[in-house]
């Protein structure tokens, strides 16, 4: 039901997660040092420092995750994705709330990177808005890192009032089944193989309960999402066996579908408008 299931979102009542919480969600958020194959050139800066200055800065983690290491030498170094919310009442819209996702990694896989997201209030279901909506702001691992972290922030937050100026758009624009079905197909293309899925599009469409029922883009667009990324869904592989599509639990995969599927949205919302 949430694409952060277990990993600190509490349905409707949102918990802020202490060190203890985070550490036993994302490990790699609280690592001592960097990779050893980082060089010398690499500015180490743990993730933990970063939220705790958020902290200061009067923002909370409620949600976490990280990647499975493949490498051993990897474990614990991860590329790590943590959402964070405002305590002084960053206002949500109907049923959305804003919220600040930072990911970042210790192993050279990826730069801090600051992302606006969305969560909704009726699923507890995180989103990702695309860098085509508010441009993800990245720093590198050097220099000024809290600093340049901070400043992202506030500049994702400044243009929040944006973002939920288009999920209202996304609600008041109904599209036809047919259309939402060629929705969910792009969808499932952006994950498998033309051919290959594993799915039907009308399966990605179904909702997952009565709130999710509705023809506009914006409930189209959050069925498609949570089916894609909570996976479940019974199907057949490539030999005709009987199988589910499985979650997708890979941080930069979660972060690029996410992504992706606003866009999506917005296209269709131009298409349709």
């Amino acid at each position: 039901m949430n694409a952060f299931a277990g990993l600190g979102y509490n349905n409707n009542h949102v918990r802020a997660l202490d060190d203890a919480a985070l550490r036993r969600l994302a490990p790699s958020v609280f690592a001592e040092s960097a990779a050893s194959d980082r060089s010398h050139r690499y500015t180490f800066i743990p993730t933990s420092a970063v939220i705790q200055a958020l902290r200061n800065e009067g923002f909370y983690p409620v949600a976490a995750m990280e990647s499975r290491a493949r490498i051993e030498e990897k474990k614990g170094f991860t590329k790590h994705l943590v959402r964070l919310r405002r305590h002084d009442g960053f206002s949500h819209v109907g049923e959305v709330l804003p919220e600040i996702c930072l990911m970042n990694s210790h192993d050279g896989t990826t730069s801090y990177q600051i992302s606006a997201g969305l969560f909704r209030l009726v699923c507890s279901n995180g989103l990702i808005v695309s860098d085509s909506e508010i441009e993800t702001i990245r720093a590198r691992h050097s220099g000024n890192i809290v600093d340049d972290v901070i400043e992202g922030t506030y500049h994702v937050i400044e243009r929040a009032p944006e973002v939920a100026g288009k999920v209202e758009q996304f609600r008041g624009l109904v599209i036809s089944e047919p259309m939402q079905n060629a929705f969910a197909k792009a969808a499932l293309e952006l994950r498998y193989e033309p051919e290959e899925a594993p799915i039907q599009p009308a399966q990605l469409n179904r909702p997952r309960r009565s709130e999710d029922r509705g023809d506009d883009i914006w409930r189209t667009f959050n069925r498609v999402q949570e089916n894609m990324i909570q996976g479940g869904i019974r199907g057949k592989n490539k030999n005709g066996g009987r199988m589910s599509t499985r979650a997708v639990n890979s941080v930069g995969e979660n972060v690029r579908l996410n992504k992706a599927l606003w866009t999506l949205a917005e296209e269709m919302r131009r298409l349709v408008a």
